[in-house]
């Protein structure tokens, strides 16, 4: 008979915790639990059976599904699960992530107005069980908003989650099980203009409060902004010192060559540092820097490119390695390692190189590499990285299926001991 705290467990739970168990236990006879038992989870992963068993014989690297669209998870068309964003609280991750019926294609009417960034997961085990999904906009919108485009943001301060949409900031006091909006009628009149959607990490200090980066000065029509390059021309902060209430403005003009969209920052030691999505095409990803945290900031292209169509990057402090390190999504394959139709390639910097101007980022290998392209014009942002520091990982998301079909969300977890990750990466994938 099973234990009695096995009996109490919804079905759904036990489910989770045998592929959990199963996923630890292949950590030295094969490949993941998970990737065995779930076809519609291997499929999305597009891992071959070599290389996910690779992942499962070390102790520096671990993927597995956070979730994955089964008709448990699915409302009306949306089975295409894209753009996780992620924090942690204590223990709990925390990611936001939207539903849709695909990315681009035929079908992207067909939400029913469910679609859009909007549903949260967490999961307090290091991603070996995740919670079921909650809709933030069950707590409600707001009526205007001077937010234009795609994007949403996360950021924990004291204890409680933040979360930016275009369609309002809301907080979780409960470790994003429920959500509120933070007020129903924010006062945005000293914010001029529109803006681009909240950028992927909100940031916090004493003399701002909540601070969204965005960037402005692109056009409203989004297709003459896709065909001719027409991002935004500005960095943006909009902050507000009462945490959602009442909202500033402070920006700095781009250089040439630079354009943005979504915004990925990363605040740490009391600095500030940008490693960005440059709108413009067959470029370079961008970079930013300020020791203060605040404007203004340097902005220069790196050498990481150049690409066709650049996706959004991340950006993050290792703790251990003291070095900024990003995450570079090529959604034609290109740049070093191994080829592919998608890949993500890891890079850093030390953050005094950075100050001093540098644009040179060390390569450190080929984390994921898609043999297919999710479609024409699809890519799967790697945004919103968080470090896990009672386990040493820092911890990627991203979204891997097809653009007009289906797509599920998977956790990518490193080791800290970057050195050790890149040697490892070396040999991992198999020849196309």
């Amino acid at each position: 008979m099973p234990p009695l705290h096995l009996l109490l467990l919804p079905a759904t739970c036990i489910c989770l915790l045998a592929v959990a168990s199963a996923q630890e236990q292949n950590k030295t006879t094969g490949t993941p639990g998970w990737y065995r038992d779930s076809e519609r989870a291997r499929t999305l992963s597009q891992l071959t059976e070599k290389e996910a068993a690779k992942f499962a014989a070390t102790d520096l690297l671990d993927v597995r599904p956070v979730i994955i669209p089964t008709p448990e998870n699915t409302v009306g068309a949306n089975d295409y699960f894209m753009w996780p964003i992620a924090t942690m609280v204590d223990d709990t991750m925390v990611v936001l992530y939207a539903r849709s019926p695909c990315h681009w294609g035929p079908d992207s009417g067909n939400s029913g107005g469910m679609g859009g960034i909007r549903m949260v997961v967490t999961s307090s085990d290091g991603g070996k069980t995740w919670s079921k999904p909650v809709d933030v906009f069950e707590a409600g919108k707001w009526e205007k908003t001077p937010f234009r485009g795609f994007g949403g943001g996360l950021g924990t301060h004291d204890g409680i989650v933040y979360l930016a949409l275009c369609q309002g900031v809301y907080r979780s006091k409960d470790k994003g099980r429920t959500w509120e909006l933070v007020t129903d009628q924010p006062d945005f009149s000293r914010v001029p203009g529109v803006t681009w959607a909240p950028g992927m990490r909100i940031t916090f200090d004493d003399e701002h409060g909540l601070t969204l980066w965005t960037t402005s000065g692109f056009s409203e029509d989004y297709e003459a902004r896709a065909k001719r390059g027409q991002y935004g021309t500005h960095m943006v902060a909009l902050y507000s010192p009462d945490f959602g209430k009442t909202w500033y403005h402070q920006s700095q003009p781009l250089p040439d060559g630079l354009r943005l969209s979504e915004v990925t920052a990363i605040q740490f030691e009391g600095q500030i540092a940008f490693f960005l999505r440059n709108g413009l095409k067959k470029t370079h990803f961008g970079q930013g820097y300020s020791a203060s945290g605040w404007f203004p900031f340097q902005f220069a292209c790196s050498d990481i490119g150049p690409v066709e169509i650049i996706d959004t990057p991340d950006i993050q402090f290792n703790p251990q390695t003291k070095r900024l390190e990003a995450g570079a999504p090529f959604r034609r394959g290109n740049g070093p390692g191994p080829k592919g139709r998608m890949k993500v390639n890891l890079y850093s910097m030390a953050v005094d190189e950075l100050a001093a101007g540098s644009t040179n980022w060390r390569y450190d290998g080929t984390l994921i590499r898609y043999r297919e392209r999710f479609g024409v014009s699809d890519g799967f942002n790697i945004v919103g990285s968080v470090i896990d520091t009672k386990r040493n990982r820092k911890v990627y998301h991203v979204w891997g299926g097809d653009c007009t079909g289906t797509a599920g969300i998977f956790q990518y977890t490193l080791s800290l001991d970057t050195r050790a990750v890149a040697d490892y990466l070396k040999t991992f994938y198999q020849s196309p």
